[in-house]
């Protein structure tokens, strides 16, 4: 009877264990010093919603949510897909096939049907859409044309760079220099 007893209240444990994530902002994120301080939490059948520090719930409740980056938080609807979420709880662009994190002011999604492109944090495209991509990273972005190839791409929207048939053939312009 006793092992029973134990049993019951380990599985009991694990049942009511309520999982939270508290997400102020970004460390590296300097934009958004000020930022109200957020909890990431998990219902128990629900699913994950964004709360205030006081525990009111701000936001909807989401499949999936990541981390906030940028003032921005990627959220996976279950029917519709991922969003992005604002500070303050609200869905701020349409929903993709996929995201990733904003870098440099940008995200790189996939939209459902034309391909990747890159928004803004008002949900607004960048530039054309592409066959393939990489974020942006030192204000560069590695993008793959579907007629012409891969080159890369400034954060104005402007290509910056020829077309070249694979991304392996991007080659730094010197030897990388150690300034030590």
């Amino acid at each position: 009877m006793k092992p029973l007893l134990i049993l019951i209240s380990i599985l009991f444990g694990f049942l009511s264990i309520q999982a939270q994530y508290d997400y102020p902002y970004d460390n590296g994120n300097h934009y958004y010093d000020n930022a109200p301080r957020l909890i990431i939490q998990k219902s128990r059948i629900m699913g994950w919603y964004v709360s205030d520090i006081n525990g009111n719930r701000i936001s909807d409740y989401y499949e999936q949510i990541r981390p906030y980056r940028q003032g921005r938080a990627a959220a996976l609807d279950k029917i519709m897909g991922w969003c992005f979420i604002s500070l303050d709880g609200k869905r701020c662009t349409d929903y993709y096939l996929l995201v990733d994190d904003f870098h440099e002011g940008y995200a790189l999604v996939k939209d459902k049907i034309m391909g990747y492109c890159f928004i803004n944090r008002d949900g607004h495209r960048l530039c054309d859409y592409y066959e393939e991509a990489y974020p942006f990273h030192r204000g560069v972005a590695l993008v793959k044309d579907k007629i012409m190839g891969w080159y890369l791409l400034n954060t104005a929207g402007k290509r910056i760079s020829d077309y070249h048939d694979s991304p392996r053939d991007f080659q730094p312009t010197r030897p990388p220099h150690r300034p030590w």
